[in-house]
This record gives structure tokens, C-alpha cells and sequence, in this order.
């Protein structure tokens, strides 16, 4: 009963919106003026010249009325509410089919032996929980709970200890523990194994290969500082070194990192507002599609051997990192810009982040709860939709080497807040500054770190080399993060959906306020130039803050350079000056 109704409750309001357009369309087209009602599906300027053909004023005004929300828009919406629906129904669905599972039906119920076998989705990591040594999730295949085995599409976070942390990403295995609820963290079932843990299937040659890869690669990260034990595989592939498990071949070591030190930077990473570069995000993906696009372009490639190019690329770097909500992002981005390339149609960002959400949703719903999918999609729409306004707006007062990188920073971080505050109630004050502190060496910090994280397996001196580089540039990142961490706490702000919709209002207004102010702003340079110049054409010279502080530094310097000192003629003494007189 709950599957199907909680579908038809969502696609309700849907429907009745559908119905009400198409009655608003039957009565538009009734009451539309006869001699006018071919050019309702006309532009809206075109509208202008119908003056001798159409009737008075009022009935263009009319019909412009109707052409912006009328006929014209019914198309739009209904692709809309199309969209909205599926997306509704296959959440709906996904989320039913997950929770209905027959491991997390059994985990409402009690804890209980089961045995279980998936396919391992990620590779190890050092376990979370107190007692074990490693983690692994695991997509299942099939459950056996009291003799039972039943199918299941569920997800669900393996604990094992020493000889049973041998999992490997991308193999199947069957393991037998204790099936029980997860008491933090996302909300999966948990198995315990004690010792009943067998491979079933051993992950392929290519997999093997990256496995190899980012073994070789932990092994000389293991070999760096403290900050660069955990920075440096973090920043290059996702796994701070606290949580990787170091060694090749499957050993087992404990990190070497002390963890009061690890659970501190941390802190300060999140305190700062840069937590997001303990995290492979989409300037991995970013600085790779730069790189071979400018290398294509030289070599004058055809864009579709350039879209094949970039989609290998997208999905070997994919494979290479840890597998994460952010990471799927910028790779399904990367993809579908790839496509775009492929059919000679100029990529948009807020077109491709739009469909890389809806594709997603509809093909993992459970993404709809992600925090790192939310904030990944929430900076990239900041980006897109006032980056290049707000570093024109900059650059009138700033430095353009200070004005970019500050307005990304900006829009980057009021598209992630109202997710930011949902996670922990409070806003980073000083994360602007951090992050235009570490913005100069992000860069040169990832290439360095990919390139570390090839040439390890093969050339482990040079890897280790361009890991100490990569090295450096975390150590900035460390340096900022504690200096700026330690000075200020976030500010105090409520907590959950209440604090994300007073942000929004809070935009809103800014966006509202920066309107006005710029409508008044230009209507009074409008007005005082008409007065002067007697005519309405031409824009007033308005210099920036910048330029007015320049100008008057050189002048300052200039009346200072003019002045001359006199000497201050000697005074006479009243002896002196009786004799003279």
C-alpha cells in the first residue's frame, strides 16, 4: 500500500497543475480577440506594429499577456511537470524499494545472523567504529536471514578485523556476521563479520591495476609529514591518510598519524570553510579537461574525437579517485559537456548541472539526501549564476588577480551555505579569506598530486618526489586552515531548515537590494548627465573605488613632493636686541 500510494500522493498536485493549464489554454484561446489570434504564438517585439491590424492598445497589451503566460509557456510546463513527476515517482519508488529490503525490513525488527554477498563499491578504509579494523561498502546481491535467501538491491558498510581486511574495490564476496542498525552516520544496516568472509568473484585486470596504483601511491604519502599524511591522498583522491589503509597486497597497519592531531585539523578545515579540499572535487576534472582540450585544439582535432578523448579521460579519472557523491557529479557534468562537444553545441554549466541532477535522481534516488552530492550541485550553481557579475563587479574596485578568484569564492559559498547549515549550525565568516589564501596553490597542488599518484607504481623515487611537492602546497592549505580556524568561531546561526530558509531570504533581500540600489544609482547618473550634456545619450564616467584610491595616493605623493622646508629665522636675544636699538 505505501508504494503505490506514496506515488500518486506526490504526482496529486502535478496533475491538478497540468489541469489547470490546459483549462487556462482553453480559455485563452476562447477569449482571444479573432483577428488577433493567429499572433498570439508571435514574439512578443513583433507585437508591437499590430496596432492598425489588431485594435486598440489594450488588446496588444492583451495579447502580449498571452504570449508570455499563455500558449507559448504551456510546452515549458508541461516538460516540466513531466520531469518533476518521473523524478518524484522514481524517488518515491527507489526510496520504498530500499527501505522495504530485506536487510533493512530484518533491522527494524532486531539484530540477527545473516549472510550476505555484494560487490565491494569502494576500496578498504580504517574502520570508523571502536573494536574493528576496517570498513567496506558493500552492494548487495542476496541476503540469507534464518535460511531465507532473498534478492536485494541494498547497500550496507562491512566491518571486519586483521585477516578479513582483504577487500578489494570492484569484487564479489560472501561474508556471514551480524546484521544490525547503524548508530551514526547514514542511515545503513551494518554487518559485523567475525571471520566468515570468502571472495567470490576477484575484481578485474583494469581494477587490479588501479588498486595497485593507489597502494603504490599511499605507500610514499606514508613516508611524508604529519599534514602531509592526511592531506596530500585526501586532496589527490579522496581518502584522507588517517582512513586509508596503508600497504600493498592487502597488510594491515595502523595509521601512523595521531588521531587527537587528525580530528583537530579537521575541525579546523570545517571551522575555516575549506573542508571541501579534504575532498576530490570537480577541479580534478576541471584542470584535466583544460589540459587536453588545449593540447587538442593545437593538434586542430575534430570535436568529436576531441569528445571521446574527453570522456575516456572523465571516466579513467573517475575510476582512479575514491568513489563519492561529488565525484559522480563532475564526472556526469563532465560527460554530458562531452556530449554537448560531440554535437557541436556550446556547453552551458547551468544546463549541464540541471541535467546531470535530474539523471542522477532518476537513476539513484538515494542521492536526494546526500549531503556531498547537495553541496557539490550547490556550488556549481552559485558559480554559474553569479560569478560573472560579481567579478565585473569586483574588478571595478579590485585587482583582477584578487577580484577572481574572490568572486568564485563568494558565489561558490552562498550556493552551499543554506546545505552547510543543515550539516552544522553556523557560518564561517573568515572562509572567504581561506579560501583566497589557498586558491594560488590549489592548483599546482592537485596536477602535482595526480601526477604522484601515475609514476608511484612505476617510478617510486619520483613519486615520492612530486608527493613532498604536493606536500607544500597542503601545508599552506594546514597553515591557513589553522590560523584562521583557531582565530574566529562560525557565527551563531539556527540550525536545520528554519537557518537554510532564513538564508535564502536572506539572498534574496541582498539580490532585491542590489537591484534598487543600482536602478536609483542609474537613474540619478542618468539625470545629472541629460542635465549636463543636454541630450540622453552617453554613459557618465564612473570610476571604481580602486582607481578614486590610486588617484588620490598619487596626488597625496605629489603635494608631498612639492613642499619646502624654510629655515625659521634665528630669534635675538633681549640684549642684542637692546643694543640695536
Amino acid at each position: 500500500m505505501a508504494v503505490w500510494m506514496t506515488p500518486l500522493v506526490l504526482a496529486l498536485p502535478l496533475i491538478l497543475a497540468t489541469l489547470l493549464l490546459a483549462i487556462k489554454f482553453v480559455c485563452l484561446v476562447v477569449t482571444e480577440n479573432p483577428d488577433c489570434r493567429s499572433q498570439v504564438f508571435r514574439r512578443p517585439h513583433r507585437l508591437r506594429s499590430l496596432n492598425t491590424t489588431c485594435g486598440s492598445a489594450a488588446n496588444i497589451r492583451d495579447s502580449l499577456v498571452s504570449t508570455w503566460f499563455g500558449p507559448q509557456k504551456l510546452p515549458t510546463l508541461a516538460v516540466l511537470a513531466t520531469v518533476a513527476l518521473a523524478a518524484a515517482l522514481a524517488a518515491a519508488v527507489g526510496h520504498e524499494s530500499v527501505r522495504s529490503g530485506p536487510a533493512s525490513r530484518q533491522i527494524r525488527q532486531g539484530k540477527a545472523m545473516a549472510e550476505v554477498r555484494g560487490k565491494a563499491v569502494g576500496p578498504m578504509s580504517a574502520s570508523s567504529r571502536r573494536g574493528w579494523d576496517c570498513q567496506v561498502e558493500l552492494r548487495l546481491q542476496w541476503v540469507t536471514v534464518a535460511g531465507v535467501r532473498m534478492p536485494s538491491d541494498e547497500r550496507i558498510v562491512l566491518f571486519a578485523r586483521s585477516r578479513s581486511c582483504l577487500l578489494q574495490q570492484g569484487g564479489q564476496y560472501r561474508a556471514r556476521g551480524l546484521l544490525e542498525p547503524s548508530a551514526y552516520g547514514r542511515p545503513m544496516p551494518w554487518l559485523a563479520v567475525e571471520g566468515g568472509l570468502k571472495e567470490v568473484r576477484p575484481p578485474g585486470p583494469g581494477r587490479r591495476l588501479i588498486a595497485r596504483m593507489q597502494n603504490a601511491f599511499l605507500e610514499q604519502a606514508s613516508r611524508l609529514d604529519d599534514q602531509g599524511r592526511i592531506l596530500v591522498p585526501g586532496l589527490t583522491m579522496g581518502i584522507l591518510g588517517n582512513q586509508a589503509l596503508p600497504g600493498s597486497g592487502g597488510s594491515l597497519s595502523r595509521p601512523a598519524v595521531e588521531p587527537a592531531y587528525a580530528a583537530r585539523l579537521t575541525q579546523d578545515f570545517r571551522a575555516s570553510g575549506i573542508l571541501h579540499l579534504m575532498a576530490v572535487s570537480g577541479g580534478h576534472f576541471m584542470i584535466l579537461a583544460s589540459l587536453l582540450v588545449s593540447i587538442m585544439r593545437s593538434l586542430r582535432s575534430p570535436p568529436l574525437l576531441m569528445a571521446l578523448v574527453l570522456s575516456a579521460a572523465y571516466l579513467g579519472l573517475g575510476m582512479l579517485m575514491v568513489p563519492g557523491d561529488s565525484v559522480l557529479r563532475a564526472q556526469a557534468m563532465g560527460l554530458l559537456s562531452a556530449l554537448a562537444l560531440a554535437v557541436c553545441r556550446p556547453a552551458q554549466s547551468l544546463n549541464t548541472l540541471s541535467w546531470c541532477v535530474l539523471l542522477v535522481l532518476i537513476l539513484r534516488p538515494s542521492m536526494a539526501s546526500s549531503f556531498g552530492f547537495a553541496l557539490s550541485c550547490g556550488a556549481v550553481l552559485g558559480i554559474g549564476l553569479g560569478n560573472r557579475r560579481l567579478t565585473a563587479l569586483l574588478e571595478d574596485h579590485l585587482p583582477a588577480l584578487l577580484a577572481r578568484p574572490l568572486a568564485t569564492t563568494l558565489c561558490a559559498q552562498a550556493g552551499t551555505l543554506p546545505v552547510q547549515v543543515l550539516m552544522s549550525p553556523g557560518l564561517p565568516l573568515l572562509a572567504p579569506l581561506a579560501n583566497l589564501l589557498v586558491t594560488p596553490v590549489v592548483d599546482a597542488a592537485t596536477v602535482t598530486g595526480l601526477l604522484a599518484l601515475l609514476t608511484s607504481w612505476l617510478w617510486p623515487p619520483l613519486g615520492l618526489l612530486l608527493a613532498r611537492l604536493t606536500s607544500l602546497g597542503t601545508g599552506v592549505m594546514a597553515f591557513a586552515a589553522t590560523w584562521l580556524g583557531e582565530a574566529a568561531a562560525p557565527a551563531a546561526w539556527p540550525s536545520g531548515p528554519v537557518g537554510s530558509a532564513c538564508l535564502l531570504g536572506l539572498g534574496l533581500m541582498v539580490v532585491i537590494d542590489h537591484r534598487l540600489v543600482r536602478l536609483i544609482r542609474t537613474r540619478r547618473w542618468d539625470r545629472s548627465w541629460s542635465a549636463v550634456a543636454d541630450e540622453d545619450s552617453g554613459v557618465p564616467f564612473r570610476p571604481s573605488a580602486w582607481g578614486s584610491i590610486k588617484v588620490w595616493l598619487r596626488q597625496t605623493y605629489g603635494l608631498l613632493a612639492q613642499l619646502v622646508f624654510k629655515k625659521q629665522p634665528k630669534l635675538m636675544s633681549s640684549d642684542e636686541g637692546r643694543f640695536e636699538s
